[in-house]
């Protein structure tokens, strides 16, 4: 890896963050149309953190969650996780389907969060497509209700443990009068993460 990501400027995290706020700003018109209702998401937050501090930062290795795995390829490689606490993703269920208690576990909330997660990384994903210049897909997502340490593991496996700090930004959903908060995290391998910082560098 020819950067450090741990060394990035503030120009180059700016740069970062406006792509990240661009992408979650167009998830929300297709949210809206999704849920027919009004959606406000900020991020209010956005740093790097070292693999192995990351479930400490979001609560802790046990602290058990709703995520939406999606694998990113093309000209850079890697993974982009939606993680929500389970009140959390009960709340935006039962916003959707208009249903009080309801169980976040059924293949039909399951779906919703599933969508819900591959919108919001659709749009960042041609976000930085679009400002870097790079061809990327994701697959379709993969819903997993499970401790976040479990989570994280997982992605390591896949990707054969080849990242060292990964991007996090918070999430914050308004729905409805309703908050609700989420993260996303997003892992890149490390030529990747070198393509991204020589794209952003030429950017500004």
């Amino acid at each position: 890896m020819k950067h450090k990501i741990s060394n990035l400027s503030e120009l180059q995290l700016s740069a970062l963050r406006e792509i990240v706020n661009i992408g979650v700003g167009n998830a929300v018109t297709s949210l809206s149309k999704m849920i027919e209702t009004g959606v406000k998401i900020e991020v209010p937050d956005f740093k790097v953190e070292l693999i192995e501090d990351v479930p400490e930062v979001l609560g802790g290795a046990a602290n058990v969650v709703s995520g939406v795995i999606m694998h990113v390829n093309g000209d850079i490689e890697g993974y982009i996780i939606m993680m929500l606490p389970e009140e959390a993703a009960q709340t935006i269920c039962e916003i959707i389907t208009h249903e009080e208690n309801t169980d976040i576990l059924t293949p039909l909330n399951q779906s919703l969060i599933e969508e819900v997660g591959h919108i919001l990384a659709g749009s960042y994903v041609s976000s930085l497509s679009d400002f870097l210049g790079l061809n990327i897909k994701i697959s379709t997502p993969m819903q997993t209700f499970d401790m976040l340490g479990a989570i994280i593991d997982q992605i390591l496996i896949e990707m054969s443990q080849k990242v060292e700090h990964a991007l996090l930004f918070d999430t914050l959903f308004i729905i409805q009068d309703n908050r609700t908060d989420g993260f996303f995290l997003t892992m890149f391998d490390p030529d990747s993460m070198d393509t991204i910082i020589e794209r952003i560098e030429k950017m500004i």
